[in-house]
């Protein structure tokens, strides 16, 4: 090689003129492999002159970046000397446990990539997948119950008499006036469409203030009175539920809306059902209630 390069340094000086002016007689490249280009992504810089594979006669460039397939501004030889290659992923992983040990949560599994696309190559597929799932560990869904009971038993419910819940159509009982316009203006746009449920209370303590208002003096020591969760009243932040909708043989408190002095407390003996109050009999009736 030494032998060669000074043979080629005499010819030179012999015929008058140096390596440089040799190099700069060298035939421009024309192809990706002459210039030894092959980049990835958009690349404005990475191009030569010289044909094309869409055979373009008006742009002299070609281009060796991985973008010119979309394009369609390919170099001839780009295929050839800069091979495509795929993304190829490996196996799927089993499904993580899911993320909430005691309700509605997630599942996830992943996959790696082993070979990550190269040269316009096809892009790697979706690499995390999520899917619903139901946590239950009895241990913890048995301790959080604890904890909502506990939350239950400290809330006081507010009743009004049942006709304000049935009819909230007629004039009468027009939810944008009088006690109810309140509630309606928090969640009128939040109804929810869960249905409604009921329990019923057998009272165990109440004030003197209740015998002089003409429903409330039926909240009496004894009686047992149905009292509905309605939609408009259940309470998203709560659980969609009715506060101080009762805990099962628990001791809650209740008011009277709007009735001075008119509270107690009671004992839910019937649990909470998707149903409704079921009086039919006139005095019956007036011990049908619902929870606002």
């Amino acid at each position: 090689m030494v032998a060669v390069g000074l043979l080629c340094a005499l010819v030179c000086v012999s015929h008058g003129y140096n390596l440089k002016d040799l190099e700069r007689r060298q035939p421009p490249p024309r192809t990706c492999a002459d210039k030894g280009l092959c980049c990835q992504g958009q690349n404005n810089t990475c191009f030569v002159f010289g044909p094309r594979l869409d055979r373009n006669q008006e742009s002299k460039r070609c281009y060796c970046d991985s973008n010119c397939i979309i394009m369609g501004d390919c170099c001839t030889d780009y295929h050839h000397t800069c091979s495509r290659q795929d993304c190829q992923v490996g196996d799927w992983q089993e499904w993580t446990t899911c993320d909430n040990q005691c309700g509605y949560g997630a599942r996830k599994r992943t996959r790696k990539v082993i070979v990550y696309p190269d040269n316009g190559g096809h892009h790697c597929p979706i690499m995390k997948q999520r899917r619903a799932c139901v946590g239950y560990d009895q241990n913890i869904c048995d301790q959080n119950r604890l904890g909502e009971q506990a939350e239950e038993k400290a809330e006081q419910a507010r009743i009004l008499p049942i006709e304000f819940g049935r009819a909230r159509t007629m004039k009468k009982y027009d939810p944008w006036k009088g006690i109810l316009k309140n509630l309606y203006n928090k969640y009128f746009n939040e109804i929810f469409t869960r249905a409604t449920y009921r329990g019923k209370f057998l009272i165990t303590r109440t004030h003197y203030g209740c015998d002089d208002s003409p429903w409330a003096n039926v909240l009496k020591v004894n009686n047992t009175v149905c009292v509905e969760c309605q939609p408009i009243a259940m309470n998203r932040e709560i659980g969609m539920r009715c506060l101080g909708h009762g805990v099962m043989h628990a001791k809650t408190s209740w008011k009277a809306v709007d009735v001075s002095k008119c509270h107690g407390e009671w004992v839910m003996v019937e649990g909470h059902t998707p149903d409704v109050c079921d009086y039919d009999i006139q005095y019956e009736d007036k011990l049908n209630f619902i929870f606002i």
